[in-house]
């Protein structure tokens, strides 16, 4: 993004990005961060507020993270395009919540999350009214932008532990009941484009706290339901594998998972 920063260009050719092949799952590619990314917050923030006005080179820095998104999809003929962002509402991850097609929203059972909720739905209210104003602008310029009007995909309930019925136990379970409630109201109520499946329940996942299988999983640069059973002697005091109950118990929890995630990917338009 630098050269767009320093009006070098006005897009970035994404044929000069270098994109990651993972070793393991060979349709997917990575875009790796970058510490210095923290800078764009600063040039972000100057183009949200900058590029409804005669600014061209403004109305370009605005555009420059959907256009080199828009240009990786179509060289590596992608079907989808993740992009994750922190918990909070920047101006970097305004800009890619904005390029995006939809969003899904993951959530802990806590008291602070519940307080996110209820003003997330106001905070993108006032994104995507705001871009609208800004891609007005860019008509008297022959400019197009781009669309600005993503579609809560539905949230994801995460890092819970269960009980020995295999659910939620109950102090997660009613934070979960009152983040429900604040999601129907505040985001389901906000005007936002919705999902139609999630209006009933905007919750489309759970997945409970899988405690050592995610730095196991993290070591191999493998999905938590490929683990393979050699890899627990990295969780052994001993250096040896898992094996008999003990490996069950992370196979029972990999096949919950696994279907977790399933219903994420079904939940893509």
């Amino acid at each position: 993004m630098r050269p767009r920063f320093y009006g070098e260009t006005a897009k970035i050719d994404p044929e000069k990005i270098c994109l990651v092949q993972n070793s393991i799952y060979k349709n997917l590619y990575l875009l790796k961060g970058d510490f210095e990314l923290a800078t764009a917050e600063g040039y972000f923030a100057n183009a949200w507020s900058q590029a409804i006005t005669d600014n061209v080179n403004e109305k370009n820095t605005y555009m420059a993270l959907y256009n080199l998104l828009q240009g990786l999809g179509k060289k590596g003929q992608f079907d989808y395009i993740l992009c994750d962002v922190g918990p909070s509402t920047g101006a970097l991850t305004r800009m890619v919540v904005l390029a995006c097609d939809g969003f899904f929203l993951p959530l802990t059972p806590d008291r602070f999350c519940n307080q996110a909720v209820k003003i997330l739905g106001k905070t993108l209210r006032e994104w995507i009214d705001k871009h609208k104003k800004i891609s007005n602008s860019f008509e008297p310029f022959g400019l197009s932008c781009f669309p600005g009007n993503p579609i809560f995909l539905g949230s994801i309930l995460q890092n819970f532990k269960i009980n020995r019925e295999a659910k939620a136990k109950e102090s997660y379970k009613k934070w979960q009941n009152e983040i429900n409630e604040s999601l129907k109201l505040y985001i389901l109520n906000s005007g936002l484009s919705i999902n139609p499946s999630v209006k009933k329940n905007p919750f489309i996942a759970e997945i409970r706290d899988v405690g050592t299988l995610a730095p196991v999983s993290q070591m191999y640069g493998c999905a938590i339901f490929d683990i393979q059973q050699s890899y627990t002697c990295e969780a052994s005091t001993t250096g040896q594998q898992y094996y008999g109950a003990v490996w069950q118990t992370w196979v029972d929890r990999m096949l919950p998972y696994e279907k977790e995630i399933e219903k994420i990917v079904g939940a893509l338009p």
